[in-house]
């Protein structure tokens, strides 16, 4: 009962902190919230007992990923000015687009976690299909995976050589 409610409650932060990276005016805290968003997923694949993909996302998202937009923006000194929008039929055509998207991926979601139970130990049991998800990334796409962790390593340098401009 408790794990479900930690659940929920990740998942409402996780939900906030998308709602702050799009909503803040500041870039900066839109990063911050960001961060927020990716520590709640982190929790979300501890809770479901997947502690390594925790673990990447910790180490991989928020160390080097995040740590690059941070970088990114006070290198390009981005102003509090902000972007204004045009208000005209094609503004709303997208903005409807897009919470159609919202509806449709939440109720994708919400099917999702029907099938979801938790374990006695707090544990989420989810389908096979994670289990197998799990088997096929560090056996058949090991290699894809580490090219992936090369790229951001080679986009970390590229940063800095351009930094030292």
């Amino acid at each position: 009962m408790i794990e479900q409610a930690v659940f929920w409650i990740l998942g409402a932060v996780m939900v906030a902190g998308a709602l702050g990276v799009i909503l803040m005016p500041n870039t900066i805290n839109s990063v911050m919230s960001l961060l927020l968003s990716m520590l709640s997923l982190a929790g979300i694949y501890v809770l479901m007992g997947a502690h390594v993909v925790a673990l990447f996302q910790i180490i991989i998202y928020i160390g080097a990923v995040l740590v690059l937009f941070i970088y990114v923006i006070m290198l390009l000194n981005l102003k509090e000015g902000g972007l204004k929008l045009p208000m005209d039929a094609a503004t709303y055509v997208i903005g409807g687009f897009s919470l159609g998207l919202v509806v449709v991926v939440a109720w994708l979601f919400w099917q999702s976690l029907r099938g979801t139970t938790f374990t006695d130990n707090g544990i989420m049991k989810a389908s096979a299909t994670l289990h197998r998800l799990a088997i096929d990334l560090f056996s058949q796409h090991i290699l894809i995976f580490e090219l992936t962790s090369i790229l951001l390593l080679v986009a970390a340098i590229g940063a800095i050589i351009i930094s030292k401009k």
